[in-house]
């Protein structure tokens, strides 16, 4: 078994399963073509949640193998982020199967970027956020309103990626969620077809399983549906909690308010 690892914001990892290798990336951190200043060297360390890194990563996957990729990030710059979405897609075309795990958040381009998963998994607690694309612009009038522009295609080209993946919702209502700027819970992304199962996808006494249709049960057991109905409604309720839970915290709040000046379209 061979095994790598780099810090923290991204790893990558080799294990073999029963069904062959196993090939881990994490991104950790904010989606960057550059990495952190190294105030010792006076110099740009690289970084580990490019495009470029992620090329070069991908580059020693053998076609055919089964690739998870986990997330947990506050998004980022937007044509790094497209362009490891594409690069995922094009891996996929070579067989191999990409299997997403969201670890905490999944916001702006890092939710873009989850979306080039085949199969995609929220946990409990966890969360997606989507929005229109920002940027931070100078100039005379006509530059501004030509930034304006190109936002406006930036926002489109957004929204064909998602709607290559939502069901459930149309291109009109999916473009009013990112207007106003959407958090979306686990259920939502369900939904919506943005995941694919939540927690653990099993079914026990304290849990509903999402993976079954409460649709589906027995009509005439009335007492039952009703069971089914209330587990459905105590499960989306703590999926919300846990998440405003998470947000209140001083340390999320900071990370989310950080997260928000770096939205800018580089």
């Amino acid at each position: 078994m061979g095994r790598t690892e780099h810090k923290t914001r991204y790893r990558f990892e080799q294990s073999v399963n029963g069904s062959g290798a196993v090939h881990k990336l994490y991104i950790y951190d904010e989606v960057s073509a550059q990495g952190k200043f190294n105030w010792s060297t006076w110099d740009y360390e690289e970084s580990e949640t490019s495009a470029k890194y992620f090329r070069d990563q991908l580059d020693t996957i053998p076609g055919g193998e089964t690739i998870e990729l986990h997330v947990n990030s506050a998004g980022g710059n937007v044509g790094e982020g497209v362009a490891i979405y594409n690069l995922l897609r094009q891996k996929a075309g070579t067989g191999c199967r990409i299997i997403g795990y969201i670890d905490g958040m999944a916001y702006s381009i890092a939710m873009t970027i989850a979306m080039a998963c085949d199969e995609i998994h929220m946990g409990l607690g966890t969360s997606m956020f989507l929005h229109n694309p920002w940027m931070i612009a100078s100039g005379n009038a006509d530059q501004l309103r030509a930034f304006a522009d190109q936002l406006d295609e930036l926002s489109e080209a957004s929204l064909q990626l998602y709607m290559s993946r939502a069901k459930n919702i149309t291109a009109d209502e999916l473009r009013e969620m990112m207007k106003k700027e959407t958090m979306l819970a686990p259920d939502k992304c369900l939904q919506y077809g943005f995941c694919d199962v939540v927690g653990e996808g099993k079914e026990d006494d304290s849990d509903l399983d999402v993976n079954s249709d409460p649709d589906k049960a027995d009509p005439d057991d009335d007492a039952k549906q009703q069971i089914k109905e209330l587990q459905k409604q105590l499960y989306r309720q703590r999926q919300v909690n846990q998440m405003l839970a998470g947000l209140n915290k001083p340390d999320m709040r900071r990370t989310f308010a950080d997260a928000l000046g770096q939205f800018a379209v580089k």
